[in-house]
């Protein structure tokens, strides 16, 4: 509904002069059209003119008004579109009035983002667009640029938003749904299409200010000696990335699988199922990597990342991991061809196959930082990697899922550390088990510890702290702001109220555990 699509943008940036008739209130689609070019719009489009303001709309949507969209949005204050309030009034097309400040590229988003929202439909083309438009979408973010994704005909699959620093070649690619011929002819006539079918290598176009065209670079969608179609990047207002074309890559592995998974007609859910068998520790490992092209017999290594924002809502979860999911399968891809990503409950699981035990750690980790990098830049949120150890075959991978999960535990409550292997957290993992172990095991504590636990909690804090010092009062005195003497009376007093002697080793060891798992069980620090 149109105002859903006003509630996401906010007052400040939109506001409905014209309401649309009864039947005319939902929004289809979303198209930008050019107030200089004569475009038809399907019924119930909602249409964002460029190019004018306030009252010089009018002869642009005049022409629109037989064509019976939903709505046209357009830039100006209410009193400069007041004569484009009067005219459609008595039309059932509404007006939205769009603040100077709100670019075309953030509200094509969010309108976008609302009319795909409800639909979740099963139709596997409607699946692949929205699976492209999100590799369009994230692929433009991480490389600063604006991204085209077409089919071997070039005609265009999925974009990027729109924004006002698109050349004037993307925004004819965008408004016409396919390339502009005289410039087809050009990049065939120079031999950029043989090179792009030839490869999967980025080439790159300079600049060409006379022509009204930024930097461009391009990469083809292969499957096999099969030619998917082409992805188009063209440079914004700030530079390209330093590894656009390493994104590039990734992006056009990226695309070639959920190109194929159209034509197999199979769904999204296909990764999830993927990861969830290849990690099942049955004998469909096997035929699932085969389908996959993986080989099973190889090392692999599972990497589980997760990610906290503002919005804990059920949407923004979703939203987030899939957004995340997206950065983390470009950089997968370009990494490893036959990489897997998908969501295994709350967080994204990577599965990266082919590897070599000796060289491949250091590369995943250099992987792993980037992808958390560009995921805490882009999406805004706190994003956190557990990485696991390369193990000699695919199958042995289930093994470690939950010791990744063990290490992702221990990153949740160290929020400055972003990437942890197994071997980097091994000392605090066997720790929270032990004490989880010993909290399941209610028979094995001390009743003097336990007593001076729960009547004595200052006593208790002091025992803790000489323990963890190692007996040394002095630092033990500074740690707790108290004199070195109150050290010794709550020591002596402690050790009365527990019936223990601190002599023994063995009841300075029980001591110890009870007490940190006291301290661990009551969430104390």
């Amino acid at each position: 509904m149109l105002s859903d699509i006003l509630e996401d943008i906010g007052v400040d940036n939109g506001q409905l002069l014209v309401p649309p008739g009864m039947d005319n209130g939902t929004v289809r689609e979303t198209v930008i059209v050019d107030a200089e070019d004569e475009t038809a719009v399907q019924r119930g489009s909602l249409v964002l003119l460029i190019g004018v303001r306030g009252r010089a709309a009018l002869p642009s949507i005049r022409k629109l008004i037989p064509d019976y969209p939903a709505a046209v949005a357009v830039k100006g204050s209410e009193e400069e579109l007041d004569a484009v309030r009067e005219m459609l009034l008595p039309t059932g097309i509404g007006l939205i009035a769009v603040s100077p400040t709100m670019s075309w590229g953030t509200l094509e988003s969010i309108a976008k983002d609302r009319i795909q929202e409800p639909a979740l439909s099963t139709d596997a083309s409607t699946i692949m667009h929205r699976d492209l438009f999100a590799i369009a979408q994230t692929t433009a973010t991480l490389t600063n640029g604006h991204v085209v994704i077409e089919d071997p005909a070039n005609r265009v699959l999925a974009y990027s938003p729109a924004s006002n620093d698109v050349d004037e070649l993307r925004r004819l690619s965008i408004l016409a749904r396919r390339g502009p011929e005289r410039y087809q002819k050009l990049l065939k006539e120079s031999g950029v299409y043989k090179h792009l079918q030839a490869a999967e290598a980025p080439i790159h176009m300079e600049a060409n200010p006379t022509e009204g065209l930024r930097e461009r670079v391009a990469i083809g969608i292969h499957a096999g000696n099969r030619i998917l179609g082409y992805i188009w990047l063209q440079e914004g207002k700030e530079p390209l990335a330093p590894n656009t074309d390493q994104l590039m890559v990734g992006a056009a592995r990226h695309a070639a699988i959920e190109l194929v998974r159209h034509r197999n007609e199979q769904s999204q859910a296909l990764r999830r199922d993927r990861i969830s068998s290849l990690l099942s520790g049955t004998p469909q490992i096997h035929s699932q990597a085969q389908s996959a092209g993986i080989d099973p017999s190889k090392p692999a290594a599972l990497v589980l990342i997760s990610a906290k924002g503002d919005d804990e809502s059920a949407a923004g979860l979703q939203l987030r991991r899939g957004e995340l999911a997206n950065v983390a399968s470009i950089h997968a891809a370009a990494y490893r061809p036959g990489a897997v990503v998908g969501a295994i409950g709350l967080e994204i699981a990577m599965i990266l196959p082919d590897l070599d035990p000796v060289k491949s750690p250091p590369a995943i980790n250099r992987l792993i930082n980037l992808i958390v990098r560009d995921a805490r830049v882009h999406l805004h949120c706190q994003v956190q990697a557990a990485v696991g150890p390369v193990v000699e075959r695919l199958d042995a991978l289930h093994g470690t899922l939950e010791h990744v999960r063990s290490v992702l535990k221990v990153l949740e409550s160290t929020p400055l550390i972003h990437v942890a292997s197994y071997a980097d957290v091994e000392t605090t993992v066997l720790t929270k088990e032990l004490l989880e172990l010993l909290a399941s095991r209610t028979d094995l504590r001390h009743g003097g510890i336990t007593v001076l636990c729960n009547r004595y909690p200052e006593f208790a804090t002091t025992l803790l702290t000489y323990l963890e010092f190692f007996g040394d009062v002095n630092r033990c005195a500074e740690e707790l702001a108290v004199h070195r003497n109150t050290v010794h009376y709550r020591l002596r007093r402690a050790c009365e109220v527990a019936g223990i002697d601190l002599h023994s080793a063995e009841q300075r060891l029980l001591a110890h555990l009870q007490l940190r798992l006291w301290t661990y069980s009551e969430g104390r620090n």
